[in-house]
């Protein structure tokens, strides 16, 4: 019996440290810049209550909300990859960006098409010009 049950607890064990969740956009949202507060819509495997991620990286903030806007749904973290075009022009393309939490438990891909704001009309327009990253839907962010 102990034979038996030994290995069937460290399958149990090795199965349960290594589960995962993960959460895909399922629209096309947004638009704002590098630094942006962007509430996208997703589906989760395996199946959960989430139904929305809230990327917040105003003021370099670095914050990802797994649900609500709530402190105990924040995960704090560094996004990369918001850039400009990388053939050095202000034509629109497609690109992807990333998100790692601190602790490493959390990773993001976010698909993007950015596009370029060079005019404005009206007084203080200033933070709208520059690139504008539009979040598209099957970015993924994983859970261990």
């Amino acid at each position: 019996m102990r034979t038996v049950a030994l290995p069937l607890l460290l399958l149990v064990l090795v199965c349960s440290a290594s589960a995962q969740t993960t959460y895909t956009t399922t629209q096309d949202v947004c638009g704002g810049k590098e630094y942006q507060y962007c509430q996208m819509p997703v589906s989760s495997y395996p199946a959960s209550s989430i139904t929305s991620l809230i990327l917040d990286n105003r003021s370099d903030a670095g914050n990802l909300y797994i649900g609500a806007f709530i402190a105990a749904d924040q995960v704090h973290g560094v996004y990369s990859g918001f850039l400009s075009n990388p053939d050095g022009s202000r034509n629109p393309f497609y690109g992807a960006a990333s998100f790692e939490s601190d602790d490493g438990r959390v990773t993001g891909s976010f698909l993007f098409y950015a596009y370029y704001v060079s005019t404005c009309s009206g007084r203080a327009c200033g933070g709208t010009l520059g690139w504008h990253y539009h979040i598209l839907a099957g970015s993924t962010v994983a859970v261990k």
